[in-house]
């Protein structure tokens, strides 16, 4: 087996490690949300700014039978954090271990002491997940340190009645914000706003005992990303909540679509409710809008996906009025580099 690293215009090898994750993901976690392969590869060729991610296949015969992906990002000097895959019928030869090896030895070589990788697994009585990854960091010393539920939603449920009733109870609570959604690329006369939403995200969303440091972000690393975004074949959906008389961003969510033709699905990236103005249903109120906007300029789109923190309790609660079903739970799992 052989470990070698590529690069963004390795067309070839960023096609195959993208199909091995597709495979993955539909034998580890079969019905769950898929990956989509093009969208994959187009990540892996188009680093986000602010990252410094390596990528590395393991093959067999000239055959990738392993990923690894490793994220050394400069706003983190202390953590490394990424993703480590094994095909299903080779898994138990060693080679996830020999992957990890790879990692840790990067780890050393950049200072970094901890390290993260995540897993999927069942919930108690959800559908069956093979539980390989926990089990593999379990095994190699890695601990939970942030638990998520993986929801799913059809776009048109809930059903038109139980839709009004809960925008009227958010419009009741919000009536000094105005809502707006758009398509594609933050407008110019909100991007100082958006930009201070992005920085509280590690601040207000619950994080665990994960070791991050906050984003620094600015207009011009923001619109970066976006090109990024568009770049990795997704287009962001976005819905804010405006103060009527401030003009303050007070709540944001986005949802990403695949630029893809197969694509059926989204999935939400952020939800996010300034603590300043929470307690107006703002949060409830933004989800709704940014569903309807999906539905109505997006129809291909069938259901859309989330995950939170099984301990954001006002979020959850949120999504279940909204109809999302739980379907696996996705484990953060971090450990020291020289346990």
């Amino acid at each position: 087996m052989d470990i070698a690293e590529i690069g963004p215009d390795d067309h070839a090898r960023t096609t195959e490690a993208a199909g091995l994750a597709a495979t993955v993901r539909a034998a580890d976690a079969p019905g769950g949300q898929p990956i989509i392969a093009a969208a994959y590869a187009a990540a892996i060729a188009h680093p986000e700014p602010g990252h410094n991610v390596r990528h590395f296949t393991a093959a067999i015969d000239d055959r990738v039978i392993g990923y690894l992906r490793l994220d050394v990002a400069p706003d983190n000097p202390r953590t490394a954090s990424g993703e480590l895959l094994v095909h299903p019928a080779h898994r138990g030869e060693g080679h996830g271990t020999a992957l990890l090896d790879h990692a840790l030895a990067i780890c050393r070589a950049e200072d970094r002491d901890t390290l993260t990788f995540s897993a999927i697994r069942a919930l108690d009585d959800g559908p069956q997940r093979s539980g390989d990854g926990t089990r593999f960091l379990e095994h190699h010393g890695f601990t939970l340190a942030l638990d998520l539920v993986r929801r799913r939603l059809p776009v048109h449920t809930p059903d038109d009645a139980a839709e009004a009733r809960l925008r009227n109870e958010a419009l009741a609570a919000s009536s000094d914000y105005e809502v707006r959604s758009w398509t594609g690329p933050v407008p110019d006369d909100l991007l100082d706003a958006m930009c201070r939403m992005d920085a509280m995200i590690f601040a207000q969303v619950p994080m665990g005992d994960l070791d991050i440091a906050p984003e620094q972000v600015d207009p011009a690393r923001f619109r970066a990303k976006e090109a990024a975004t568009a770049a990795h074949r997704m287009t962001p959906v976005h819905t804010v909540a405006v103060h009527r008389a401030t003009g303050e961003v007070a709540a944001h969510t986005r949802s990403d679509v695949y630029d893809v033709p197969e694509a059926r699905h989204a999935h939400v990236l952020i939800t996010l409710v300034d603590p300043a103005h929470r307690g107006r249903r703002l949060g409830l109120r933004v989800k709704l809008a940014n569903l309807h906007h999906l539905r109505e300029h997006h129809p291909d789109v069938t259901e859309l996906w989330t995950a939170n923190a099984a301990s954001n309790a006002p979020m959850i609660a949120i999504n279940e009025r909204l109809g999302y079903q739980p379907v696996e739970r996705i484990g953060i799992h971090q450990r020291t580099v020289d346990a």
